[in-house]
């Protein structure tokens, strides 16, 4: 019987557009599994001004 690998990966990011009414900016997190995308929002805001990170 053969032993199927599965992969997974996840990814934390900054939605710099939707920012929120005191200025901050929500942190989400995705979570892929052999290809398959489940996002969310965390619990968690960031200041939009300290936001210096660019794709």
């Amino acid at each position: 019987m053969e032993k199927k690998t599965n992969y997974f990966s996840l990814l934390f990011f900054i939605r710099k557009t939707r920012l929120l009414k005191n200025g901050e900016a929500p942190i989400c997190l995705r979570i892929t599994v052999n290809g398959k995308r489940a996002e969310m929002q965390l619990s968690r805001d960031v200041e939009g001004s300290n936001c210096n990170c660019e794709r």
